[in-house]
Parts: structure tokens; C-alpha cells; sequence
């Protein structure tokens, strides 16, 4: 018969051997882990990490993107935009070669001078598409014998003085620099207290595509949010440039693929658009051609009670604001003079009833700082709250007026342009330069 299998041997290892060998693997494993420990070692598995040199990258090519910049010289107009207010003015400017003169302000400004110019022409105006005001160069011409020249009214819905400073820097270039800029301010102009900070109007963010605004920085955002938000368009590159990008790119694909296109395919029904349109295909519009239309012989009565806006807008003196925007009336003023303009100052009317509720000291201080800076700056000063005899059928609720009221602005402003030797002297010189060109 087979034999069993020995059964197994037992080894017996003593308790000193035990612990022996215990320590020995004890001091292993703290070896290891103070080896883990060592910061060269976390660095080492860090760098190795994919994660890691994916993001250091980035980093790098977003670096390189920023100090090369190499969309910088994307024409502005190319880029979409929404189509606002300024938007639509900022084309139609553009229209204008050598205007003489350009009319800055709010809706205050905006609303009375277009309802007046379907008075004067006696035809409908379209104020979205048509800024030229032609009865302000009549009344010009009434009082200076033989000026020609185009006006401009670049009024815009709730603009402040900060807007106004925006539009003389990037617009009044090239052959759009008007001889002639008025200010028409009115008190909200420079304190509304439902504004936030200069940089996040419409009109400045759409206008800082011309420009380089980093020395605008400290006042164009009052808080912290609004700076930080601003550096992270600036220097994360495709924040800001992801449009630049795209016109840059979209047109080299169109070039390389158009002519290929051309041949094997016929043309598409969903590419009738023009590329004006395509440009706007993803922005809604903040206002669109053949909604506001003055009509001629349309003066009402009627009049809208705003009073509880316009309460909210003047709660307060806001004097942070004010002297923010004073800074920007600074700026504006010293960007008009460096440029051969002549700057006039226009403080606006203000109906009886808004006027009651303007503290007392918050319209002092708005008249004494129009006075100011026109000293300062050495301008015309016209407060046409003295020189015009304003009632309330000219207003069309606490601020705004109606044609009435535009005529008696516009009638006021043009003969203290022909009045004015300031004035008078810039209108005059460019009228001679350009008889002197024709010759």
C-alpha cells in the first residue's frame, strides 16, 4: 500500500527572531514613506502628471497669444455686435465726412432735436438711421452768412458723461472730427443713482472695441467684480478675442474654400443673407430701423408721469458718481482740445414738476460744475434754463420734450454758435478751407 505523506514540518521560529524581523519591516515601511514625503518626489509625480502639462500649456500658449496679439488688427466693424443704439448712430456717423457739428448728450438731447427735425423737413424721420439735424444748420445759417456744414445729433438713450468721452476718443478721428462739440447735459448726466459703473453701459462696451481701454481701468469700474471681470478679458485671450478669432479665421476659410465651393456646388438658399445681416445672426437687437418715427405736424399734449423714475434717479446727491463723472467731463473736455476742437457746455432744461425734485444742492453743484469747466476750458457756457422760455407743453413727461421744446434747444444752441467768437472762428475757418480747396 502507498504510503501517507509526511505531514509538514513546523518550522519554530523564536519570539527574538519575531521581532526581529518585525523591525526590519517596520523600518522599511517608514522608509518608504519618508521617501514619499520628500518635496522633490510630490514635484516629480506633478510634473509627470498629463493634467498638469496640459494646463502648463495653456498657459503658455495663452502667454504667447497675449504678447504676440496676432488678431489685433481686426477692423472693429467686422466683429458682431448687437445692434443698440449706438450701434446704429455710430454707422450713420460714419456716414459723415468733416462734420461741423456734433451734439453729445442723453435722450434729453436726443428726443426733442429728432421730433424737431420732422417739423423742419415736415417729412418722417427714422432717428435710428438718421442723426443729421438740418434745421440746427439753419438756424446757424440764419446768423452767419454763408455757413455750410453738416450737424450731428449723437444723443443716446441714458448716456452719461463717461459715453460722451468715449465716442470724441474712438470716433472723432480720421475724416470725422467735427469743428464744433456740445455737451448737453442735464443733472442726471453726471449722478443717476440707478447707475453702476462707467464700463458697463452699452455704449461703452461697444465702443471699446476701437480702443485700447487698460488706462481707463481705475474709473471706468468702481468695484472690485467689474476689475476683475475686465482682466480676465484682457489677458485670457480668448475671453476677449474669441471674436477676432473667428472674423479672422471665417475669412481665410472662406478664401481657401469659396472657389471650390463655387465649382461643385450650386448656390445654397440658406446663404441669401448679406454678410451684414450674418454678422448679427446670434445677438438679438436692442432697436431696429422703422420703430421710432417722428412725425411732422404730430405735437400732443399728452404727458407721461415718470415721476417715480425720476425720484429714483435723484434719491440721493450719489456723490461718488458725481466725481467720477467729473473726471470723464475732464477727460472729455482735454480729448476735444487735443484733437482742434472747440467744446461748448449746454446745461438742459428741466421741466417744473422734475425740477421739484431735484435736491436743491444737487442742481447748484450741476450748474456750478458746467460753469466750472467752462472756464476751465476756456468754452461757451449756454444754460439754457435762462436763456429760453420753457413751459410745460414743451415736455413730454419730467425730462423730455417734445418738438416744442427741441426747436427752443436747438434755436438757443445755434445762435450762440454764430454768436459766440469761439465758435464762430472754428465754423468760419473750416468754412474758408474748404472754399480754399474748391479754388
Amino acid at each position: 500500500m502507498p504510503s501517507s505523506p509526511p505531514p509538514p514540518l513546523t518550522t519554530k521560529v523564536d519570539s527574538a527572531t519575531k521581532r526581529a524581523i518585525g523591525s526590519e519591516q517596520g523600518l522599511g515601511a517608514r522608509s518608504n514613506l519618508a521617501g514619499s514625503d520628500r518635496p522633490g518626489s510630490k514635484l516629480s509625480v506633478i510634473g509627470k502628471s498629463k493634467v498638469f502639462q496640459a494646463a502648463a500649456l495653456v498657459v503658455l500658449a495663452n502667454l504667447l497669444l497675449v504678447v504676440t496679439n496676432p488678431f489685433k488688427g481686426v477692423d472693429p466693424d467686422s466683429l458682431p455686435t448687437m445692434k443698440s443704439w449706438v450701434f446704429w448712430t455710430t454707422q450713420d456717423y460714419k456716414q459723415e465726412v468733416n462734420p461741423k457739428v456734433v451734439l453729445l448728450g442723453s435722450s434729453l438731447l436726443m428726443n426733442s432735436v429728432w421730433m424737431q427735425e420732422a417739423e423742419h423737413l415736415q417729412k418722417n424721420v427714422d432717428i435710428v438711421v438718421n442723426r443729421r439735424t438740418k434745421y440746427l444748420e439753419s438756424v446757424i445759417s440764419k446768423y452767419m452768412k454763408g455757413y455750410e456744414g453738416t450737424c450731428f445729433n449723437f444723443g443716446l438713450p441714458g448716456s452719461m458723461v463717461s459715453d460722451d468721452y468715449m465716442i470724441a476718443r474712438t470716433l472723432f478721428d480720421k475724416d470725422h472730427t467735427p469743428k464744433v462739440m456740445v455737451l448737453c447735459l442735464g443733472p442726471r448726466d453726471l449722478m443717476d443713482t440707478s447707475f453702476s459703473c462707467a464700463g458697463a453701459t452699452t455704449a461703452f462696451k461697444y465702443l471699446e472695441r476701437f480702443t485700447d481701454t487698460k488706462d481707463l481701468l481705475d474709473i471706468a469700474y468702481t468695484s472690485a467684480w467689474p476689475k476683475i471681470n475686465f482682466m480676465l478679458r484682457e489677458y485670457i485671450y480668448f475671453v476677449d478675442k474669441k471674436y477676432h478669432s473667428q472674423s479672422v479665421l471665417g475669412e481665410q476659410a472662406k478664401t481657401t474654400l469659396n472657389p471650390v465651393f463655387q465649382k461643385v456646388a450650386a448656390p445654397s438658399a440658406f446663404n441669401i443673407k448679406t454678410d451684414f445681416d450674418k454678422q448679427f445672426a446670434f445677438y438679438r437687437s436692442e432697436v431696429e430701423k422703422g420703430v421710432f418715427i417722428a412725425k411732422p405736424n404730430a405735437q400732443t399734449d399728452s404727458f407721461y408721469d415718470n415721476g417715480k423714475d425720476w425720484k429714483k434717479r435723484f434719491k440721493n446727491s450719489n456723490d461718488e458718481m458725481f466725481d467720477n463723472q467729473k473726471i470723464w467731463l475732464n477727460k472729455c473736455l482735454t480729448e476735444a482740445k487735443a484733437k482742434g476742437i472747440t467744446p461748448v457746455i449746454v446745461n438742459m432744461p428741466v421741466s417744473e414738476l422734475g425740477i421739484k425734485f431735484i435736491p436743491p444742492k444737487v442742481y447748484k453743484r450741476h450748474v456750478d460744475t458746467l460753469i466750472e469747466m467752462s472756464s476751465k476750458y476756456d468754452c461757451l457756457y449756454v444754460d439754457t434754463m435762462k436763456e429760453g422760455q420753457f413751459d410745460m407743453k414743451d415736455f413730454s413727461d419730467y425730462g423730455h420734450m417734445d418738438a416744442s421744446g427741441g426747436r427752443k434747444i436747438v434755436d438757443i444752441v445755434g445762435r450762440s454758435l454764430a454768436n459766440d467768437p469761439r465758435t464762430k472762428a472754428a465754423l468760419q475757418t473750416s468754412q474758408v478751407q474748404a472754399e480754399g480747396g474748391s479754388n
